[in-house]
């Protein structure tokens, strides 16, 4: 049996909030603590929504539904060193919301990022920690999970649990321009992790979480933008019989972009497997439509609550990777202003 360790969820959206309730379940579970935004926040939780969060496991027949109690803090409530941090932030918020924070981080602490995009752990070497020794470990995390905080809740902190995936973790090299390849270790709450059903968790090598990682950005990039240009739920795309033609514009830039920007794809045995165009598509219909079919992407509720979204993580990333390459994205470039033109519409509508 796994010991018992302190896990801080920096993020508590759809998939923090599912993350803290699978690690919960655990006999031996760690004590885990939601960081917040600020004490406001905080107190919003303890005395509205009694510290705790509902899930709804729509994916079940009949529905179920659990819930969960948990501790809760702010960066004003931190005194200690923090061992193991999982994010599940925006993209776009990481640095905001990890900068009060540092000062407990240390070298030997873990952290997991669980987004959607690429290019947050480089953003946060370049940044925070550009010596490579003061670095922590830093673990990535894919998940494949469908999940969203439901709307109009009154004071309960509901999440629908909408699809059935898993979470695959690999261990990011501290130094990404190295081409050995770092020993797997996993740390107790690794192990944790991996013990929580609910999760179907899997630690991996870098190199095998790439491919992994990469058809997930694929799947991101065509549903998440797509359902909230239209505004739709995800079984609703399947009215559109050239939905495949659609999905393969966007595919075909994508794997063209990092194949010929990313040494450790190329040199990859398995890359032409995974990361065929044909089978993609067919994928990411597959996991977008069927087992996700009830879901609500996390573009589309940002976009229908006015915030800001990930396109620029996503879509825009592609986009940002062939232009400093001499490549073309046009489809993708065509798609991020899209979705940045749905956001300002919607916003128009609010005022």
């Amino acid at each position: 049996m796994t010991k018992s360790t302190n896990v801080y969820i920096l993020g508590a959206g759809s998939m923090g909030g599912l993350v803290a309730c699978e690690l919960s379940s655990l006999a031996n579970c760690p004590n885990i603590t939601l960081l917040l935004r600020n004490p406001a926040r905080v107190e919003h939780f303890r005395s509205i929504n009694k510290s705790t969060i509902y899930i709804n496991r729509l994916f079940k027949d009949p529905v179920e539904k659990i819930s969960n109690k948990f501790n809760s803090a702010s960066s004003k409530d931190i005194n200690e060193d923090i061992e193991n941090l999982i994010i599940t932030t925006k993209t776009y918020q990481t640095q905001n919301a990890l900068k009060d924070y540092l000062p407990f981080i240390k070298p030997t602490s873990n952290i997991l990022l669980i987004q959607n995009g690429l290019g947050v752990v480089d953003e946060l070497y370049k940044d925070v920690w550009p010596n490579i020794g003061e670095r922590p470990n830093i673990y990535q995390g894919v998940i494949s999970h469908g999940g969203f905080i439901t709307s109009n809740t009154g004071d309960n902190y509901e999440i629908s649990h909408a699809g059935f995936g898993d979470l695959k973790i690999a261990k990011f090299p501290r130094d990404p321009n190295s081409a050995e390849e770092e020993e797997i270790v996993k740390p107790d709450f690794l192990k944790q992790l991996e013990d929580a059903k609910g999760l179907a968790t899997s630690v991996l090598s870098y190199s095998d979480l790439l491919l992994i990682q990469l058809k997930k950005f694929v799947v991101n990039a065509c549903m998440n933008p797509v359902t909230a240009i239209i505004n739709c739920v995800n079984k609703e795309l399947k009215s559109f019989d050239d939905l495949s033609k659609l999905f393969m514009d966007i595919t075909n830039e994508v794997i063209d972009v990092f194949m010929a920007t990313n040494p450790l794809l190329s040199k990859n045995p398995n890359a032409s497997k995974i990361l065929d165009k044909q089978s993609l598509v067919d994928y990411v219909v597959l996991c977008g439509t069927v087992w996700n079919a009830q879901n609500s992407s996390s573009m589309r509720q940002d976009t229908l609550h006015l915030r800001d979204t990930e396109v620029d993580y996503i879509n825009g990333y592609v986009v940002k990777v062939a232009e400093a390459n001499g490549l073309k994205a046009d489809v993708n470039k065509t798609i991020t202003n899209l979705v940045k033109l749905r956001l300002s519409v919607n916003r128009i509508r609010e005022e």
